[in-house]
């Protein structure tokens, strides 16, 4: 997970999608570091007259995008993110090659390794549309966060709960599973809350789907990366209950 992003999103991300049918949570932040022009390239610069170029700092502006968003500035929150975007197409127009959010990993295959704050971009411009009542057009934005970079589980879980708003149980069931399958699943590691999010989608879908017993389990389970988890708690007496009365 980022941690670029922890920070600004952690308990903000509760009833996030259309007052959702189950509170969420998140992870993520950390300092953007701003690129500095070495003095020999000033020097050149300035013997040929040339202005020096301040080089694109994509995390900065990923940061700033979020700052943004927490002071309650969407619509400039998607405006950040977007230069963040546009300038990695500008740089890659015509690679027709994948594009995976890797830092500093060499490609083992045909995909293009890019900067992570490129997903993180799409990731906070999806976040930021969802607050704004746009979940059409956020849909796009985390499924190319969640394409870009299939190994972070938090995205995956943000995405699910898109379709968990629109009431696609099987597809959000789907989505969160591909969380469970990726995150670290240490049940005293880093990433423990975001297992325990993932479990506690799956076994919400598939309550929706009135697969009590299966539901029970995940949520059973949920409790082992989160014992306290109210949501989890009330969750299983909702499924005892229903159970109990045959619906």
């Amino acid at each position: 997970m980022s941690a670029r992003i922890a920070l600004v999103l952690t308990g903000s991300l509760s009833l996030l999608f259309a007052g959702s049918a189950q509170a969420s949570s998140a992870e993520a932040e950390g300092p953007a570091t701003v690129s500095i022009a070495p003095v020999a390239l000033v020097a050149a610069a300035f013997e040929s007259g040339k202005p020096v170029k301040a080089s694109f700092d994509a995390g900065a502006r990923v940061e700033q995008g979020f700052n943004l968003i927490r002071r309650g500035k969407q619509a400039e929150a998607v405006k950040m993110f977007d230069q963040v975007i546009a300038h990695t197409d500008q740089q890659l127009y015509g690679d027709t090659r994948n594009r995976l959010c890797r830092a500093g990993e060499a490609a083992a295959d045909s995909s293009l390794s890019v900067d992570p704050a490129v997903c993180d971009a799409y990731f906070g411009k999806g976040f930021a549309l969802i607050d704004m009542g746009r979940g059409d057009l956020a849909e796009a934005e985390l499924r190319k966060a969640s394409q870009m970079a299939p190994g972070n589980a938090h995205f995956a879980n943000e995405y699910a709960e898109l379709f968990k708003s629109r009431r696609d149980w099987q597809k959000s069931y789907d989505t969160f599973a591909q969380a469970w399958a990726v995150v670290d699943k240490a049940t005293g590691g880093p990433d423990a809350s975001v297992a325990a999010r993932a479990l506690r989608g799956m076994g919400f879908n598939k309550a929706q789907l009135g697969q009590y017993d299966e539901a029970q389990q995940l949520f059973t389970q949920s409790l082992q990366y989160d014992p306290k988890n109210e949501i989890a708690l009330a969750e299983l007496g909702n499924i005892a209950r229903r159970k109990a009365i045959g619906s």
